[in-house]
Order: C-alpha cells, then sequence, then structure tokens
C-alpha cells in the first residue's frame, strides 16, 4: 500500500508501505477514499509548525470504506462507508473526564497523521470508536469535513457574543473561516467574512449562509455589511493567527477575539484595558467533548453543506500539486499565495488519474 510519509521540513514522499490489517479484537481498518488537507499539513510540510513525529503517515480528514474488523467489533462491518476520527483519547485521564479530550495524557502527542501514521494512504488502522457510519444520502466527500468542522464547534461553543446582534468578523476565508461563518450562523450572529485573496474571496461569496457575507477589507466589511464605517468588533474570528495587536484596540467593550491558527507571532496588549473594557482573547484548534459528534450531525442533517467547500480533488500521486494550490510550494521550499479559487483540497486516495 501507499503512504504520503513526513520526514522532515519540505522533505515528503509517497512511499510503498507494508499492507495494515485487523490484529486486535477492537481494530478497523478502512480503504481510505477521500481525505482533506488540512492547516496543519502546510504547517508541517513548511516547517513553521514542526510538530510531526519523522516518518509519519500525514492525513487526517479521512472517509472511506471498512475493509477489516476484529471479533469484539458490533458497531460496523465490512463495507460501510465510515468517517474516522483522528483523535484518539482514554476516555479515563483528568483531560478526558473533563471534557478536553484532545489533551488526553494517555496518549503519545496530538492525533493521527501528526504523532501516529494517519489517512494520506491505501488504508487507516484504528479502533471502533473512532469510526462512524457515514448515512447513504452523505457523500464521502462531504463527511471528510467533519473534523476540521468539529474543531470549528469547539471554538463557537466558546464564544459568548454580547448580544445576539453582534457585529461579527470572520478574517479569512479558507475552509475553517466559511465553517466559521456556518457555525456562527447557526448561533445567530451574521458574520463578514474577509478575504485579501481574490480568488478565495470569489469562491466564498457563494457559498456563505444567509446573512454572511465576505469582503476585501475591514473597511469595506463595516459599510458594506454593517452601514456603519466605525461599526465596532464584538466579535472576532481570526484564521491567520496574526492580528491580534492590529484588532485589539478596536474591540468593543465585552468583546470576543478569537485566534484559531497555528502561526508563531508574538504580541503585546494593553492589560488594563482587557479587564477595564471586559474583552475576551481566547484561543481554539482542538476538537474537544463531543465536538465530532456534533459535527458529524451537521453536516448529515445538512445544516452545514460541507461538500459546497470543496474547490479541488485531486489523486494522492499529485500531492505535491495539491499542497501546491493551497500555496505550499515542496518544489521551491516555500509558501506562497494560492494558485486559484482554493477552498478545501481532498485527495481521492483511490484515484490513479489525473487531477481534476
Amino acid at each position: 500500500m501507499r503512504a504520503l510519509k513526513y520526514h522532515g521540513a519540505w522533505n515528503v514522499a509517497l512511499e510503498e508501505v507494508p499492507d495494515l490489517h485487523a490484529s486486535g479484537p477492537d481494530d478497523v481498518v478502512v480503504d481510505i477514499k477521500f481525505c482533506g488537507i488540512c492547516g496543519t499539513d502546510l504547517g508541517i510540510v513548511s516547517g513553521s509548525y514542526p510538530i510531526a513525529v519523522p516518518g509519519v503517515t500525514l492525513g487526517h480528514e479521512a472517509t472511506g470504506v471498512v475493509a477489516e474488523c476484529g471479533a469484539a467489533v458490533t458497531n460496523v462491518k465490512v463495507g460501510d462507508r465510515v468517517v474516522i476520527n483522528p483523535t484518539p483519547y482514554c476516555g479515563r485521564c483528568r483531560m478526558c473526564r473533563t471534557q478536553r479530550i484532545n489533551h488526553c495524557v494517555n496518549k503519545m502527542g496530538t492525533e493521527s497523521g501528526v504523532s501516529y501514521d494517519g489517512a494520506f494512504a491505501d488504508r487507516f488502522l484504528t479502533t471502533s470508536e473512532f469510526v462512524h457510519v457515514i448515512p447513504d444520502h452523505v457523500s464521502l466527500q462531504a463527511a471528510a469535513l467533519t473534523e476540521p468542522l468539529s474543531c470549528v464547534v469547539s471554538g463557537v461553543r466558546k464564544i459568548q457574543p454580547p448580544t445576539m446582534a453582534a457585529h461579527t468578523y470572520v478574517f479569512g476565508a479558507g475552509p475553517l473561516g466559511l465553517l466559521y461563518a456556518w457555525a456562527l450562523s447557526l448561533k445567530g450572529l451574521a458574520s463578514a467574512v474577509i478575504e485579501t485573496s481574490p480568488e478565495r474571496l470569489a469562491f466564498a461569496r457563494s457559498r456563505l449562509p444567509v446573512g454572511a457575507a465576505a469582503y476585501a477589507s475591514l473597511a469595506e466589511a463595516r459599510s458594506g455589511h454593517f452601514n456603519d464605517p466605525d461599526a465596532p468588533l464584538d466579535v472576532v474570528v481570526d484564521t491567520t493567527s496574526g492580528l491580534l495587536e492590529e484588532l485589539y484596540p478596536l474591540m468593543a467593550c465585552g468583546g470576543t477575539f478569537m485566534s484559531i491558527g497555528l502561526k508563531e507571532k508574538e504580541f503585546t496588549i494593553d492589560g488594563m484595558h482587557l479587564a477595564d473594557r471586559s474583552l475576551s482573547v481566547i484561543g481554539s484548534i482542538d476538537s474537544l467533548h463531543g465536538s465530532f459528534l456534533e459535527a458529524f450531525h451537521l453536516i448529515t442533517s445538512g445544516r452545514v453543506p460541507a461538500e459546497r467547500l470543496v474547490s479541488h480533488v485531486m489523486p494522492l500521486s499529485d500531492f505535491a500539486d495539491g499542497l501546491a494550490t493551497l500555496g505550499c510550494d515542496i518544489e521551491n521550499k516555500s509558501m506562497t499565495t494560492t494558485r486559484s479559487a482554493s477552498c478545501k483540497v481532498l485527495f481521492d486516495i483511490a484515484s490513479a488519474g489525473s487531477s481534476e
């Protein structure tokens, strides 16, 4: 079987590895059909997020078909279409018992595709607790966005707007930015999504929930979305991880600033204003207690039309092109602007053809 292996910054390769089989009673082996490229993958490959274990198989946003089951598995069977929760946890430690399962102390590192072999591969080995049967009316492509949506659900849970009429801004129209716009809309918040890339902006504009809209700048969003050139910032979701210092002075009293990016950057803010203006500055990137199943429900019920956010589907053999579509240029070892109107890029693992 094939697997996309990480060996260091800018050093990834599609390799032949031994086939995976169910050996334990609770094992489930999945033939992977689709696996999405995450911003975490871009950071790992480029070296800006040096957390992956060298030699690991990348990829963690996956769906597929059950190929083998251990003798004790009862919730799935061979042939079932499933989505994979890539975040293992023990369910017994203090972190798990206090609903922080992604920070389980009894696992090594973080999630599959980072600390454990992931799903940019023909097969993936997991256990029955971490696979869920996809209803017939839901596509494998749509369900592949369950894990990123679960991270968004965790973040939206933390946001407590000062008013249901909160001026809400999402910076960045990548997959997480658009998923935040959808999840926030279910909380009654109509977001102004801000994206500086003309191509991504054009893609986003037709894929937002009713009430949300996309703009090229904060100034345009304030005037166009809130009819006020000085509209305050009640709720901000920053998917770029670089805007806190710039936007902090613009936050309304009682406002919330959420950073969800994973780029290293130091900030200086006025601590007196933090208390005096009742501000909240929080971070969120993980799937936490129950968020994976909640995200799965939002997709399978159609409340979040995840498949509309898929911009490209490519065979795994074209992994370099897939990464380059999102600005991660392996050949030149550099991060660049995106090549096209990209959003969620999926690898079609079973395909041997050319890029779609």
